[in-house]
């Protein structure tokens, strides 16, 4: 969602949030459906659960004018988007669902009995099938981009894991830190745990978007920056400079697609190649002063 800005967008904003995140505003319409069935069918009780909050939502959260207030006061462009996933709509939709399957079913069977039973079954059927239509038809098909396959356990590209393995056999500390590329640092704070990261989520997710100024690369207080300016935005980084912020955020490993350019810079900069994966290629750059991380001991936290 990065990509996305409501001061370009406008009350726009909304719209184009949905379509990124659902595929379009079919999912919106299916709750705004439900909502008139519970209005107009509902018990008293679904009455008394479902339409306060989703009045409340459809003023405040589904209102294409909210965003753009908000952005006055905060800085709604990369947390708006979270608030698709309160709970109301994942609730109504497949509790609405089971209950018209459900309801197929007649509150009495008179004396044809089991006929009774088998055409409510039937009927049933149809009703599933035509929810499943429904579904099938109203979003993004899965398979639009192929079918895919995880080719492991935890759902990681297995060069990220050969990155992960390859790092660890290398080095020294339990706990060695790396600099990897966005999609990897993104995915590889899910998959290893003992691997640390030099940037963390909010510096990259600023980075993607934006080049960093001469009075944020000069900021003592985030060496980081320079590694990524160097590295990712290819912006000119004294080779002097990126080895101190090497140093100062204990960087002992960086991890750069074969492809990149800035690989030439990092062997001019002196660090030396641990090894490849498929498409991927792990640098080392020696610390002057080993860092040792340990982990914080709660044992003695009363």
């Amino acid at each position: 969602m990065q990509s996305l800005n409501v001061f370009e967008k406008g009350i726009g904003y909304l719209e184009a949030c949905l379509e990124y995140y659902n595929g379009a505003s079919a999912y919106l319409m299916l709750y705004v459906i439900g909502l008139v069935y519970i209005m107009l069918r509902g018990t008293k009780r679904e009455k008394e659960i479902f339409l306060p909050c989703s009045i409340f939502l459809m003023i405040t959260v589904y209102n294409p004018i909210a965003p753009v207030i908000l952005d006055h006061f905060f800085d709604v462009n990369s947390e708006y988007y979270r608030f698709f996933w309160i709970t109301p709509i994942v609730i109504l939709l497949p509790y609405l669902a089971v209950k018209l399957v459900w309801e197929v079913l007649p509150e009495k069977t008179d004396t044809q009995g089991q006929e009774a039973l088998g055409g409510a079954f039937s009927g049933r059927k149809a009703v599933a099938a035509l929810l499943v239509l429904i579904v099938l038809l109203s979003g993004t098909f899965l398979y639009q981009r192929g079918v895919n396959f995880a080719d492991n356990i935890y759902k990681m590209p297995g060069d990220l894991i050969a990155v992960s393995e390859l790092i660890h056999q290398d080095a020294e500390a339990e706990y060695p830190k790396a600099f990897l590329e966005y999609e990897y640092n993104m995915q590889m704070r899910q998959y290893d745990p003992k691997l640390l990261l030099t940037v963390d989520r909010e510096d990259y997710l600023y980075a993607v978007a934006n080049k960093f100024t001469d009075e944020q690369l000069s900021d003592a207080s985030h060496p980081q920056y320079k590694i990524i300016a160097a590295l990712i935005k290819y912006q000119e980084v004294p080779i002097p400079d990126f080895l101190a912020a090497m140093e100062e955020t204990h960087t002992e490993y960086v991890v750069l697609d074969k492809g990149n350019q800035s690989l030439s810079y990092l062997k001019e900069a002196g660090l030396l190649k641990v090894g490849e994966t498929e498409t991927h290629t792990v640098m080392k750059y020696e610390l002057k002063e080993p860092y040792e991380f340990s982990l914080v001991d709660y044992s003695e936290v009363y």
